[in-house]
């Protein structure tokens, strides 16, 4: 039996982006989440004694690859040498071929521009080989799959490392683009893949992952993230996912009780202490109003402020990055308010708009309004309405 940890996409020291200024602590706890996500995956590492870790890309970010990142990299690598640990790194787009150069410690394996194969026996004797290579710089993606060997069939058991893009998944681009056939050729019991940050099953058999990245930068990486620690011979493996962030970006949409500022404010708040026992987190929320009165954009921009004023020193923070608000029923009533008879008027509906189409002026920006739908244009109308209203208001 082996046992191993499959991780991609760190992007150490990577900025989250987001759509407002954040208190002092919050920003710290976000300078830090990169590498307190990282550091959960290592104490794991040691906890549960894997024979090896498989980092398949990326490990910087493209644009903060500071000597912070390097020193603390070192530090937890040095403690998976003192607990008998290997690290076999290939470098991804966003990595800076100068890292590689780094005096790693002797337990990393930083693969090379060419596909390599490094020999891995466990305490047990079981003899695992690891195959891939790293990009050489951020322009130069060559697709050396074919330079991958084929596994022999043996009792050893083999993996291939790969930053790159699977064809179903991913629009064309300039990295490694594979299609599962071509890992299937390889006889490889499991494919370690990289560069996508969703976490996504391609096949069990051979296993074939993307663990996605261990910590969210932004709202279109929501969820847990972590890493996929597998076990197993060259006969089967359990893949298990493993949530290491120590932020999280979710949404979430919550239906008012009344439309008042006080209820409102008092909705998101139950919200967000149930939510607060689950970490820190940076939410999208969507607010809900089924009622007939209208909820006006600068309560909402004031609600949000106060909000946000409200987390700045929470230990375990739910901060609002964006909060937007449906109203169903603003734009669809006033077509109700018309019978059969009158939406199918046509002289009605000619009379209403005649002096349009009979200015110069604006008569040739028209269309023709014969394909037009009045249901559509009672609800553009009423839209447009109730929002100058509630900017006058």
């Amino acid at each position: 039996m082996i046992k191993f940890i499959h991780c991609a996409d760190l992007h150490l020291d990577a900025p989250f982006k987001l759509n407002y200024h954040v208190s002092d602590a919050i920003m710290e706890d976000i300078r830090r989440a990169s590498f307190e996500s990282f550091r959960r995956l290592v104490t794991d590492a040691i906890h549960q004694e894997v024979d090896f870790i498989l980092i398949a890309g990326d490990l910087f970010d493209a644009k903060n690859q500071s000597l912070r990142t390097m020193i603390f990299l070192k530090e937890q690598f040095e403690r998976l040498k003192d607990a008998h640990i290997f690290v076999y790194v290939i470098r991804g787009e966003a990595d800076d071929i100068k890292y590689s150069r780094i005096n790693w410690p002797s337990n990393v394996v930083v693969f090379g521009e060419q596909v390599e194969t490094y020999e891995f026996i466990t305490k047990e004797g079981n003899v695992v080989y690891i195959h891939g290579f790293s990009y050489k710089e951020h322009m130069n993606y060559h697709n050396k799959l074919e330079q991958y060997p084929t596994n022999q069939v043996d009792s050893s058991i083999h993996i291939g490392l790969l930053h790159g893009t699977f064809v179903k998944h991913q629009a064309r681009d300039p990295l490694t683009e594979f299609s599962q056939e071509e890992l299937n050729e390889k006889l490889y019991h499991y494919w370690a893949l990289g560069h996508v940050h969703d976490r996504r099953l391609i096949s069990e058999l051979p296993h074939i992952h993307y663990p996605g990245n261990i910590q969210g930068t932004t709202m279109d990486e929501s969820g847990k993230k972590g890493y996929l620690l597998v076990t197993g011979d060259h006969v089967s493996m359990d893949v298990v996912f493993v949530p290491t962030q120590f932020i999280r970006f979710e949404e979430a949409q919550i239906k008012l009780t009344d439309t008042g500022k006080n209820a409102i404010y008092q909705d998101v708040t139950d919200f967000k202490n149930d939510q607060r026992t689950n970490g820190k987190c940076i939410y999208k929320i969507e607010l809900i109003n089924n009622s007939e009165t209208l909820v006006k954009q600068s309560q909402l921009d004031e609600l949000l402020s106060l909000l946000q004023q409200y987390e700045t020193h929470e230990q375990n923070f739910i901060w609002i990055d964006q909060l937007t608000l449906t109203q169903p029923h603003d734009g669809t009533t006033l077509h109700h308010e018309f019978d059969t008879a009158s939406l199918n008027d046509s002289t009605l509906f000619n009379d209403a708009l005649s002096p349009l189409y009979h200015d110069e002026t604006f008569s040739r920006f028209l269309d023709n309004y014969e394909t037009f739908s009045k249901e559509e244009l009672l609800a553009t109308g009423e839209r447009k309405i109730k929002a100058r209203m509630r900017d006058n208001e």
